[in-house]
């Protein structure tokens, strides 16, 4: 890849004006890097990156203003302002929303981590096991009760 300007994409990655987001992708450069993180109860917390993505024309007018936001449990991967990336996300609110997205600056790839789906699959599995139990403790007891009528252990 050839080296350009600072302040201007790689030059692989020059494309026309009217081309700035094409089939959902967006590129533009980095600006207004904001990294905060929030609580969620005693000891969970979720890193948020918030910053906005901008395109500039050759006469350095701007083109394109997106604001982004990356939340999850970890960020790995580094951004900087300046850095040019390319991503893919969800619009919310006027907020482009990423779960990852490419550093074209250094050609690293910066991935929001949330909870591992093999733990997230273990848990819902053992709480449909307990909800299991807990029926089958409750059916059991109607069973047994005269009438289907639930005592007490110390009436029957």
């Amino acid at each position: 890849m050839a080296l350009s300007a600072p302040g201007t994409p790689p030059v692989s990655h020059q494309t026309g004006v009217g081309n700035v987001v094409t089939s959902g992708m967006v590129e533009g450069q980095v600006r207004g890097l904001q990294e905060r993180s929030e609580q969620h109860g005693e000891s969970e917390s979720e890193s948020i990156w918030s910053f906005r993505l901008e395109r500039y024309d050759q006469e350095g007018n701007r083109v394109m203003l997106v604001p982004v936001e990356m939340r999850g449990r970890s960020i790995e991967g580094s951004i900087n302002d300046g850095d040019w990336i390319r991503a893919r996300g969800s619009l919310r609110s006027g907020t482009l929303r990423l779960s990852e997205l490419q550093n074209l600056s250094t050609g690293a790839i910066v991935r929001a981590k949330g909870i591992p789906k093999a733990v997230l699959i273990v848990g819902i599995v053992l709480f449909v096991a307990v909800v299991a139990w807990i029926v089958f403790i409750a059916v059991l007891a109607i069973i047994q009760s005269p009438a289907g009528v639930v005592l007490p252990p110390s009436v029957r």
